[in-house]
C-alpha cells in the first residue's frame, strides 16, 4: 500500500467531462485527463483493505459487489501510486482484455464496493484503469 494515509488526506476527484451538448458534434474524447500528479493522489485513496471487496466479484444477498473480472485493484493501484505505470499495465492485464473499453463504459461495481464508499467517497478505480491502459497506449505497451 503506498499512503496509509491517502484516503484521509485526499478527496476524491474524477476527469472533467464535456457536456452531452457539446460532444455530440464530434467523436473524440470528451474526458479531460487529470494531471499525473492528480491521478497519484487518486490512487493513494486505495486503502489495501484486507478484504478487497472492489475486487470481489461475487454476489451479496442478491446483489453483485465488485469487479465481476476480479481485477487486482488494490495491487494496481499500489502500483499507479508509486509510478510503476509498465508494472500497472502487466498487472491489468492478468484480469483484463479490455480496459481501454471498459474505462469508459463500466458502471464501476468497484467502486460501489469500496469500502472508502462507507464514510466518504469511493477511489476513483475506473478512472485509475483508464490512466494505467491510456498511459500503455502511447508508450507502445
Amino acid at each position: 500500500m503506498g499512503k496509509p494515509t491517502g484516503f484521509m488526506e485526499y478527496e476524491r476527484e474524477t476527469a472533467k467531462a464535456e457536456s452531452p451538448l457539446e460532444r455530440i458534434h464530434h467523436f473524440n474524447e470528451f474526458h479531460t485527463p487529470l494531471s499525473k500528479e492528480k491521478q497519484r493522489q487518486q490512487a493513494a485513496r486505495c486503502m489495501a483493505c484486507g478484504v478487497p471487496f472492489c475486487q470481489a466479484g461475487m454476489m451479496i444477498g442478491g446483489m453483485a459487489s465488485g469487479c465481476p473480472l476480479n481485477n487486482l485493484v488494490p495491487e494496481w493501484n499500489d502500483l499507479l501510486y508509486n509510478g510503476c505505470y509498465e508494472q500497472a499495465y502487466a498487472r491489468l492485464m492478468k484480469t483484463h482484455c479490455f480496459p481501454e473499453f471498459t474505462s469508459r463504459v463500466c458502471p464501476a461495481l468497484c467502486e460501489k464496493a469500496c469500502t472508502c464508499n462507507l464514510n466518504g467517497d469511493p477511489v476513483s478505480t475506473k478512472e485509475n484503469e483508464r490512466t494505467i491502459i491510456e498511459n500503455a497506449f502511447a508508450t507502445g505497451w
